[in-house]
């Protein structure tokens, strides 16, 4: 029998209980290849991410609290009465040839519009609700009148408009943009924020009117 061979097999035994041994009471021998294994840290890649992610909601929160933004509320303010306006039409429904003397019937027909000149960022619904009559409305008017005609003449008779012109400003707010949840909206400041636009006029129909004219003579050679 080989006693050194012996001894040493001996030795090597021991050796590797102790080792296994050793690996146990720190904590667990690993085997294999160590990528083998899964681990709860987080990788250098992870941490990429959430460190972009967290920049990434920074600079957004940064960018809406420098931004401003329209709230889309409107204040019509300083309306003002200016003065009134004569429209005569050339439409062949609001004018007629018509022979005097005498108390002669008219029939006519108007297109009315309520006009204003600028928005400058208003709906017409909110410049009507400011100025208390609605803009941008056309209608028609079919009527009649009894008109004097004093001379035995022919007669160009009209009908017309007489409209009231106003002047107003308009003022919008002016918000910031903040985020709720997932959606980016225009808020309103504590002291709400109104920036005058710039003035505009608006015409409201008022009452008719007409006039007659004598048709000049036709001259024959």
């Amino acid at each position: 029998m080989d006693v050194t061979r012996d001894r040493k097999t001996r030795a090597m035994a021991i050796a590797t209980v102790a080792t296994v041994v050793t690996g146990l009471l720190a904590g667990g021998l690993v085997f294999g290849p160590a990528d083998v294994f899964g681990s709860d840290a987080p990788s250098a890649h992870s941490a990429d991410m959430v460190a972009q992610a967290g920049s990434a909601e920074s600079a957004k929160g940064s960018k809406a609290s420098r931004s401003s933004c329209w709230t889309g509320a409107v204040q019509i303010r300083n309306k003002q009465f200016i003065k009134t306006v004569y429209d005569w039409p050339d439409t062949p429904g609001a004018q007629a040839s018509i022979p005097g003397p005498g108390k002669k019937i008219f029939e006519y027909k108007l297109e009315v519009s309520n006009k204003v000149s600028a928005t400058l960022g208003a709906s017409y619904s909110q410049i009507s609700a400011g100025l208390g009559f609605e803009v941008n409305k056309t209608q028609t008017i079919t009527d009649r009148t009894e008109i004097e005609l004093p001379k035995p003449v022919q007669y160009r008779v009209r009908a017309g408009m007489i409209y009231k012109q106003y002047r107003f400003d308009v003022y919008r707010e002016r918000g910031f943009w903040n985020w709720h949840g997932d959606y980016l909206v225009c808020s309103s400041h504590r002291d709400r924020d109104w920036v005058n636009q710039g003035s505009s006029t608006a015409l409201n129909p008022w009452m008719e009117a007409f006039r007659k004219t004598k048709t000049p003579k036709r001259t024959t050679h």
